[in-house]
């Protein structure tokens, strides 16, 4: 018998937790002659229960079978042994309910010790929800919770998620916070399902608390982090948003562009250019964003709202290898002349009008910006020609007669100081 008893043992579903909810119960006396079989049966009982232990299943089926019709009711508790044992036989072919059946017919018999008695009603519960039967797995539940003294946490996990099979999301809330409320050591899995049902629910604020405890739990997670951002940018937190994603950058959790780049837009968002810019920069050069023609232009224009305008002209320049037309070059080209960096403004200039892109309002600055820069070098035959040809389109024009008549000027002083250097 000592065989059997640790057998049913493990045919209890779940596993025995340190919290559980007392209740007013009395205390079930089970009918019958509770443990009361012959020396014949107990040694049948005991064969076939090696046999499924030895996974023999298709043996311990018919031996179960054949002794089950030889047994009436006055044989309540070897019924509900080999009941019990048929169903277990059916759970383990995946044929739950089945099993759930069984399980239902060894209850039914009244003859079961409390403690198995009470687990097989657990059992058959679990057993119609995994089958789809959430409902009529509720139903069970709510028996087992009717005739029961101490109510196991894990048995209010279960409640929980019948309950999130059936999309009632605020009784997936009660019963989940029951069993978290229950337990020493509430699993991971129960918050994951609590926050669940609070998003379900669009409640946000309890969304961020349970985070807020799941980083506790596992603070390696990236996922956390970055759903407690989303949450506070929801709630229009933005400094909260931006501190969850700080916080999973500096514990190197980030490992994708998609992840740096959400960082990077948020201090943006936030108008702190500089960390901003630190960000992207560190990224792209460690190979954790692409170096596309967007990524460095999107740095150069950070970089420059930070005032770090050398760093800002190096994206730029990068940018520029990979740009189909003008336009990033010209934007180079304003940086290079308020700096008086003429060569480096001459290089941008005409690089933007040989990829060419440009609008005529651009493309005539372009020649204009050309004539200044090359005047500024006293390259007068050069910078005469970058404004004659400015002066060919129409908001440029006036600007560039004007340049033009100061570079006679210019040309002028330049011959007299040669003459008397002479």
């Amino acid at each position: 018998m000592k065989k059997i008893i640790i057998l049913l043992g493990f045919l209890c579903v779940g596993s025995v937790s340190a919290g559980t909810l007392k209740t007013d119960n009395p205390v079930r006396e089970p009918s019958g002659s509770v443990g009361v079989m012959t020396e014949s049966q107990g040694k049948q009982i005991e064969r076939y229960s090696e046999f499924i232990a030895d996974e023999k299943y298709s043996e311990a089926r018919s031996g179960l079978t054949n002794m089950l019709a030889k047994l009436n009711q006055r044989d309540a508790y070897v019924l509900a042994i080999v009941y019990q044992l048929l169903g277990h036989l059916e759970s383990t072919a995946g044929n739950y309910l089945k099993a759930a059946d069984y399980f239902k017919k060894s209850i039914d018999t009244d003859a079961m010790p409390n403690s198995t008695h009470f687990n097989m009603m657990l059992q058959r519960a679990q057993l119609l929800m995994i089958e789809g039967k959430n409902r009529e797995g509720l139903r069970a539940l709510d028996d087992y919770f009717n005739v029961v003294d101490e109510i196991p946490d894990t048995a209010f996990k279960l409640k929980a998620h019948a309950h999130a099979n059936l999309e009632e999301f605020r009784e997936v809330k009660k019963a989940i916070k029951q069993a978290i409320s229950l337990s020493d050591k509430p699993q991971e899995s129960w918050y994951q399902l609590l926050l669940a049902a609070h998003s379900e629910l669009s409640e946000y604020r309890e969304m961020a608390d349970v985070l807020k405890t799941l980083i506790t739990m596992s603070p390696g997670k990236k996922t956390y982090y970055m759903q407690l951002s989303s949450v506070y940018f929801t709630l229009k937190e933005d400094k909260n948003a931006l501190a969850a994603l700080v916080l999973a950058y500096e514990n190197n959790l980030l490992d994708k562009e998609t992840d740096y780049m959400q960082l990077f837009k948020m201090y943006s968002f936030n108008d702190i250019p500089y960390k901003a810019g630190k960000v992207l920069q560190d990224a792209l050069d460690n190979g954790k964003v692409e170096p596309s023609f967007d990524n460095w232009k999107q740095l150069g224009q950070t970089w420059y709202n930070a005032r770090e305008l050398d760093k800002a002209l190096a994206a730029y320049d990068k940018a520029s290898e990979y740009a189909k037309d003008g336009d990033i070059d010209i934007t180079r080209a304003y940086l290079y002349v308020d700096m008086e960096k003429w060569p480096k403004a001459i290089e941008s200039i005409q690089s933007a009008l040989q990829k060419g892109g440009l609008d005529d309002d651009k493309t005539g600055n372009a020649w204009l910006m050309l004539g200044m820069s090359q005047a500024s070098m006293k390259n007068y035959s050069q910078a005469r020609n970058a404004f004659n040809k400015a002066s060919d389109y129409k908001k440029a024009r006036n600007n560039a007669q004007q340049w033009l008549n100061h570079l006679k000027t210019l040309e002028q002083r330049a011959e007299r100081e040669a003459a008397d250097n002479a």
